[in-house]
């Protein structure tokens, strides 16, 4: 596996000026803000000993500091919000800076000139609205509520729609059915990335779909939604495990005013212009769209503890068409007379090739030769609605979409110098769809022919301690669990008996169903190979971080770690637990052959490929990404800040439950050995690497108040979980 962990590393070289080089990100914490800067008076000489009070004007939160003996200052982990900043010293008039904003991820500089006066006297100005990146070199773009709110949101109304803002990149779209994603996450391309190495942390925890790696888990609602912080480039040390982006979503809190919202947005087929193809008079397919809900946040305990509560529903019904094929009656009977395609015996000739087949007199199978099971097998074909031997079947369907989110967050200030928060969210959905053949399922116009029920949980607490104002200690855990079951609606129909093939199906419900028969030419019977499904998937976080502020030194360090979990029941590898026909047609002609020979094939119970898949072993991957780091943000001087440091990374080999290892593949003997099983180590031999060294440096340098220049240069590695690549294949799915 050194090989695997060596093809992490993602190489950044230095950037110009306002651009920085590398694109790793924040798969750690970055929930908390800075606010930083120097004191002068009016001759320009350093203020040492300022008393500074920086106060939440909506909770009353209240950060205390002084500047030192250059009169600097750094105060840490501040709690996105709106401020007030107030300096006071004797001899100097008492000068106040309102509406200061500080948001996640960022540094947030104050630096003012005190005029000489009485304290008692006071200079109270207004925060500039935009400001500065001054004193960091990564590249971001934050998003904030205000944003999320008024500007339009396709696509369920989802936040990550306005990622495509973010430069680097690519549009935002759906990768898989709804079925198997109703959470609607998007995934994106950044700066040329896999969309694998993107990651997302909600108020600190991790947020994985760890079978489907380029989907956040949990999407959080646009209403409870906050800011977004999207880093791309020239992450802070404290910022790792991404390749990509890195997508830190902090949600609302309660605060001393109550205040609430309701919504609800609804749409229909009326409310949509004619398709210009559509013929006059044919009414417009249904289409019903409601997203609904609310948001209540207030005080528990004026400035002491706060909650918020957000409830999001969408019921959405799609009506849908589609056209399929099915063969004609004639045919169906083994008559294909009426066609110009040749119909051979495949009891002469040669058995191998097929030379010297003689063809069945008038193009017509005997009834003698026809087997019950193929005559059966296309009794469940639809009588053509539709003139023509293909696309001859128009079918309708109306696939459901309900999904619920519950979110709730406490915000609690246990005492000045210590707040706690714990956040709570569950999304619930059903959504799918059913087939246009009946019992034999076949397509869904506009959905999958089956049900997928997924309940995801995301949680997280998180505290920030002031020990001292030069000692801060900040933490967070975090749980997300995914369950999902995707079955197709003939689930536990048992149809060996019915169709009298031999191995389809078994005595497990989750075998049974209708089997997946393909034919050349035609719509085929049962559900997609990936259904049915039992999955479980848990994402553990934690995250511990102290600074320590020194003089003109801003240092971190910190720990930062996963574990990602996997219980997955899902034989898709090869045919599927039902059994797989395919009728090709080959049987039944010489060299081409067409969708008539394949119906022929099917009729005389000859089938190219029959197969089935069982899984013997469930599969269960278990795995850790650990970080720790260390970063100094030095202020070199009133212009100059850098940023210097250095992260390691761990990835420890996947393991599977219960003390097992991964699989491997001898290729010069052929045979898979098991880890942990008989005399195999659990490592199997394999290895990862131990030197994944992250360096990282940023210089921001001040020319005036309007102009800043950035560089930075940063190596990362890339965070795929080995749970995607490895997750179930031989000898835990066999097929047969």
């Amino acid at each position: 596996m050194k090989h695997f962990s060596t093809s992490r590393r993602v190489l950044a070289t230095v950037a110009l000026l306002a651009s920085a080089a590398l694109s790793p990100s924040a798969h750690a914490q970055v929930l908390y803000g800075s606010v930083v800067g120097t004191l002068e008076d009016p001759s320009g000489a350093a203020i040492p000993s300022v008393n500074l009070v920086l106060t939440n004007t909506a909770t009353g939160k209240i950060y205390e500091d002084k500047t030192d003996g250059t009169g600097r200052y750094a105060i840490g982990n501040v709690i996105p919000g709106t401020y007030d900043f107030k300096a006071s010293a004797p001899g100097f008039k008492t000068q106040t800076r309102t509406g200061l904003t500080v948001t996640a991820n960022t540094v947030s500089r104050v630096d003012l000139m005190m005029q000489v006066g009485a304290l008692t006297e006071e200079v109270t100005v207004s925060a500039d609205a935009t400001q500065l990146q001054t004193d960091k070199s990564d590249s971001h773009t934050e998003l904030n509520a205000k944003q999320i709110a008024n500007i339009p949101l396709p696509g369920y109304r989802n936040y990550q729609s306005l990622i495509n803002l973010v430069p680097g990149a690519t549009p935002a779209a759906f990768q898989n059915s709804a079925t198997d994603s109703p959470g609607r996450s998007l995934a994106t391309n950044i700066n040329g990335t896999n969309k694998n190495n993107n990651t997302t942390r909600i108020d600190g925890a991790a947020s994985v779909n760890l079978w489907l790696p380029h989907h956040a888990g949990y999407v959080m609602p646009a209403e409870m939604v906050d800011v977004v912080n999207v880093t791309t480039t020239a992450a802070d040390a404290e910022q790792g495990m991404s390749g990509g982006a890195a997508v830190t979503v902090l949600t609302k809190s309660g605060t001393n005013e109550f205040r609430g919202s309701a919504f609800w947005y609804h749409d229909n087929q009326h409310l949509k212009a004619r398709n210009y193809f559509q013929p006059v008079g044919v009414q417009q397919p249904l289409s019903i769209y409601n997203n609904y809900g609310g948001t209540i946040g207030g005080p528990i305990v004026k400035n002491k503890l706060f909650f918020f509560y957000s409830f999001d529903g969408t019921k959405q019904r799609s009506g849908a068409t589609a056209t399929y094929s099915v063969p004609t009656a004639d045919i169906r009977t083994g008559n294909f007379s009426a066609y110009s395609q040749p119909i051979y015996d495949p009891a002469t000739g040669d058995p191998v090739t097929g030379l010297g087949r003689t063809q069945f007199a008038g193009n017509i199978i005997p009834t003698s030769r026809i087997t019950p099971q193929g005559a059966k097998l296309l009794s469940y074909f639809p009588q053509p609605n539709l003139t023509g031997a293909v696309s001859n079947f128009f079918a309708g369907a109306t696939p459901k979409f309900d999904r619920d989110y519950n979110d709730v967050k406490i915000n609690y200030n246990r005492t000045t110098n210590h707040s706690i928060y714990f956040r709570w969210g569950r999304m619930g959905a059903l959504v799918g769809g059913v087939g246009a053949f009946g019992d034999a399922i076949g397509g869904a116009p506009g959905s999958d022919p089956g049900l997928g029920d997924t309940k995801v949980k995301n949680m997280s607490v998180g505290h920030t301690w002031t020990i001292s104002p030069n000692l801060i200690l900040d933490g967070v855990i975090g749980y997300q669990r995914q369950d999902q079951v995707v079955r197709g609606t003939d689930f536990g129909k048992d149809f060996r008996s019915v169709l009298g093939i031999p191995g389809i199906g078994g005595d497990d419900p989750r075998q049974q169903g209708f089997p997946n028969v393909s034919f050349n030419g035609y719509t085929g019977f049962g559900v997609p190979g990936w259904m049915p499904l039992e999955r479980i998937e848990q994402n553990y976080t934690m995250s511990h971080n102290l600074s320590v502020i020194k003089g003109s030194h801003e240092m971190r360090f910190g720990f930062d770690g996963t574990n990602y979990r996997m219980n997955h029941w899902q034989p898709e590898l090869g045919a599927g637990p039902r059994g797989s026909i395919n009728f090709t047609g080959g049987t039944t002609s010489i060299g081409s052959f067409n969708q008539y020979n394949s119906i022929a094939s099917t009729l005389l119970g000859l089938p190219y490929q029959y197969q089935k898949s069982i899984q013997y072993i469930l599969m269960t991957p278990r795995e850790f990404q650990f970080g720790i780091y260390a970063r100094d943000r030095w202020q070199v001087n009133k212009k100059l800040t850098v940023n210097l440091g250095l992260r390691w990374e761990y990835y420890p080999l996947m393991t599977r439950a219960g003390g097992k290892g991964i699989e491997r593949l001898d290729a010069e003997t052929n045979q898979v050995f098991m880890g942990g099983r008989g005399n195999v180590p659990v490592s199997n031999g394999m290895t990862t690497s131990k030197r994944l060294f992250a360096p990282r440096v940023g210089i921001a340098y001040r020319l005036n108040d309007k102009t800043v220049l950035r560089t930075g240069y940063g190596i990362s590695y890339d965070p795929l979980p080995f749970s995607r690549p490895l997750r179930g294949f031989y000898p835990l799915t066999v097929n047969f």
